[in-house]
């Protein structure tokens, strides 16, 4: 007997991954734990600061430099915890939701019977899973700038935090506001959705 999964449930698997996915808050928590001074920007210095005590949480060996799989299991983290639901401006319809939920479905669905088998689906995750391992060597392999196959302190901090700290700064005044942050979490998430559509 073929094993399949109707849409309704591939459905809500999908919808309660999605939810798991959602960035934090508008500015929130990740905001202020940034902000150390309260002043209500982030400077370069502070981002730098978070970067490095980041850094210190991910390098497990204390060796100085950080592993392709100490990266891996950090990835993700720097900008806060996982999980909630989308708020504010970003927010999802329940429109755009089914949209993309049935999106989804449409590309498990390999032989367009309208059933998802088991199998399917296990194609669709190994393909997921090939494709994230391509993505975080490709990451790792950026962050290395000097090729020794470790990410130091200086190359996490100079080159995540910068780059970053400056994609956020939209005026470029070497200030992070809230505002800020928050269209660069909504520009981030909207960029990710495309890609994955």
């Amino acid at each position: 007997m073929k094993k399949t999964l109707t849409i309704s449930t591939v459905v809500l698997a999908l919808g309660a991954g999605a939810a798991g996915i959602a960035l934090a808050g508008p500015g929130g928590k990740g905001f202020d734990r940034l902000d150390a001074d309260s002043n209500g920007v982030v400077t370069m210095e502070e981002a730098k600061a978070a970067g490095s005590k980041h850094f210190a949480k991910l390098d497990k060996d204390k060796s100085g430099g950080l592993t392709a799989d100490e990266i891996g299991r950090g990835h993700g983290k720097m900008g806060g915890k996982k999980g909630g639901k989308h708020h504010g401006k970003g927010a999802r319809s329940d429109a755009d939701r089914e949209a993309r939920i049935e999106a989804r479905f449409e590309r498990l669905d390999l032989d367009k019977s309208g059933a998802v088998t088991v199998e399917e689906m296990k194609q669709a995750a190994a393909e997921r899973s090939e494709k994230r391992e391509a993505r975080k060597a490709e990451r790792f392999a950026m962050m290395d700038a000097d090729k020794n196959g470790t990410i130091s302190e200086a190359e996490f901090v100079e080159g995540r935090v910068a780059k970053m700290f400056g994609k956020t700064d939209a005026d470029g005044n070497g200030e992070v506001t809230r505002d800020e942050m928050q269209a660069a979490r909504e520009a981030m998430r909207a960029d990710r959705h495309g890609k994955s559509e």
